[in-house]
């Protein structure tokens, strides 16, 4: 399953993409976590940023090289029905998820207080969506969805 982002295919392979158009001229290809795939790609240090694992990788690369550039949602639902979105997956194999700031405030006070989750920018519950971990279990009928594909009106 995709997780939430935007993607694009270089070379034969599908990568991850920074924003689905050219950044001075390049199209900026990520790679989160794990190992650098070679000495041309940049690393970045991030520490414990949202939703981004401490270290990730980009390459920048023509834009004429990138081909099929779309853009994922993926959701999930908790045992409650509350539909969560998900943006990243752990060596655990645990979701971070986001819960927007449309959802009642009671509900995201449930995943602050039972799970730990956090609100952007510091705003209280009530004015911001919340993020956290939960485990995979917790999640259940996944979905991945391109919202957005490159050309289509």
């Amino acid at each position: 399953m995709k997780l939430s982002g935007k993607y694009g295919t270089w070379l034969g392979r599908e990568y991850e993409l920074l924003q689905t158009s050219p950044i001075d001229g390049l199209m900026i290809l990520v790679q989160q976590g794990g190992e650098s795939r070679g000495a041309e790609w940049e690393r970045h240090e991030h520490g414990e940023r949202f939703p981004q694992p401490r270290v990730s990788y980009t390459l920048g690369v023509p834009p004429e090289e990138v081909t099929n550039v779309h853009a994922v949602t993926a959701t999930g639902e908790l045992k409650s029905g509350l539909e969560v979105e998900i943006v990243a997956e752990d060596a655990e194999g645990k979701f971070e998820v986001v819960v927007g700031d449309e959802v009642p405030t009671e509900r995201k006070w449930d995943l602050v207080e039972d799970h730990g989750f956090h609100t952007f920018h510091n705003e209280p519950v009530e004015r911001s969506g919340v993020y956290g971990w939960l485990p995979a279990e917790m999640i259940h009928g996944l979905k991945s969805q391109v919202h957005w594909r490159k050309g289509d009106k």
